[in-house]
């Protein structure tokens, strides 16, 4: 008889005693920091309807969703990121709320990657959503805010890299390419694949605009990226470029700039971002930890148009670098008989790490209390009778 149904599927896996306790803190960390800024918890469905996500621009190609159909006909997917159903929410739930709303939210997501990719197909996010808010004070908080959860959940080896959305977009928009062709060149500058971009770009009349496309996975580092990169020669493209590089002194002022690198070829496969994008990186963690940016025109899909911006941190990738806890066992063992019920909780109430016998008698508590290393055994028949073992 085949026994694969005993363990978890594929890209799931289960966690026991101290890995939960080591995932609990860092949930608990994370939601005394987002509180303390202002932010407000909401939990959101793990089940969506699938035009959110058409609607709103898919995180993802739509093969890489979990999906089935509903009861009443519709598509529905299993939540693959928590910025649109937060979006959804603050459109439809906090339509009378006036702006900015500060969001935050712990819950999982679920991918169906390809199963050679080693990528899990739940992932635990501590996440917030600022909506409402333009311009660079809100992409600063937010920032700000990124950089001090990585800090607030213990990584102290991190580095944040900046890019903006609007680099890519602004540029591409020049080549007059089709969607399918942009893509192609969007997944070459991500995987920072020289070759094959510089092919892929040999056939584009437009020099200029072909030349600077071609350099921006080659743009990565400090603020000497600014002066490397120059006027890209598209005043979109020039305009973003600017933003970013306040947007970096500012950073640096406040105390960041060991932490935070620029890197132009951060293009981001998530189309609804509009201006500044960063990921967060930890030594010994072989992805991202942390992903976020602007999006200011998914809110106006919904039919509320509001400036936004937030990130998500990959609690489970943090998990996975600390040592795990050993969980706190019991100490002590109560016997009881039916009839002193109340004495034993009584008992159970008063002492830390005591658990209740399932023995029928004192003699089977005592060897279950013994073979499990229990340090003593109380007798809640005999009104508290105590014995070290």
């Amino acid at each position: 008889m085949p026994t694969d149904w005993v363990g978890a599927p594929e890209g799931a896996r289960d966690k026991l005693f101290g890995a939960c306790q080591a995932r609990r803190a860092l949930e608990n960390s994370a939601r005394a920091l987002f509180a303390r800024f202002g932010y407000a918890e909401l939990m959101t469905p793990a089940l969506e309807r699938g035009e959110l996500f058409e609607r709103t621009g898919l995180p993802m190609p739509a093969e890489n969703m979990c999906r089935f159909v509903g009861r009443d006909g519709r598509l529905v997917v299993m939540r693959p990121d928590s910025t649109a159903p937060a979006a959804r929410v603050a459109a439809a739930r906090l339509a009378g709320r006036p702006m900015p709303l500060r969001l935050y939210y712990i819950q999982d997501i679920y991918r169906a990657d390809d199963e050679h990719t080693g990528r899990p197909a739940e992932i635990r996010q501590a996440g917030v959503e600022l909506i409402g808010a333009p311009g660079r004070r809100a992409d600063l908080e937010v920032l700000s805010l990124a950089a001090r959860t990585l800090f607030a959940l213990g990584v102290a080896d991190f580095r944040i890299e900046l890019g903006h959305a609007a680099l890519f977009r602004a540029l591409s928009q020049r080549l007059d390419i089709d969607g399918a062709d942009r893509e192609e060149l969007r997944a070459l500058i991500e995987q920072k694949n020289f070759a094959a971009l510089g092919d892929r770009l040999s056939g584009f009349e437009n020099r200029p605009v072909r030349e600077a496309i071609g350099r921006l996975c080659m743009l990565f580092g400090g603020r000497e990226v600014f002066r490397e990169a120059g006027l890209l020669g598209v005043p979109e493209a020039d305009a973003a470029l600017n933003d970013l590089k306040e947007t970096y002194a500012a950073l640096e002022n406040a105390g960041f700039g060991g932490r935070i690198q620029i890197d132009l070829g951060l293009v981001h496969q998530m189309d609804y971002y509009t201006g500044v994008v960063f990921r967060g990186y930890a030594a010994g963690v072989g992805r991202a930890v942390l992903t976020g940016g602007r999006y200011d025109n998914l809110m106006g899909a919904l039919g509320r148009s509001a400036p936004a911006t937030g990130f998500a941190v990959d609690l489970d990738a943090l998990c996975d670098r600390l040592p795990v806890p050993e969980a706190a066992g019991p100490e002590t063992l109560i016997h009881f008989s039916p009839e002193h019920l109340q004495t034993a909780l009584a008992l159970l109430d008063t002492r830390p790490r005591a658990e209740l016998s399932p023995c029928g008698t004192l003699a089977a508590s005592r060897a279950l209390a013994r073979a499990r290393n229990l340090m003593r055994l109380i007798n809640a028949d005999a009104d508290g009778e105590e014995e070290s073992l």
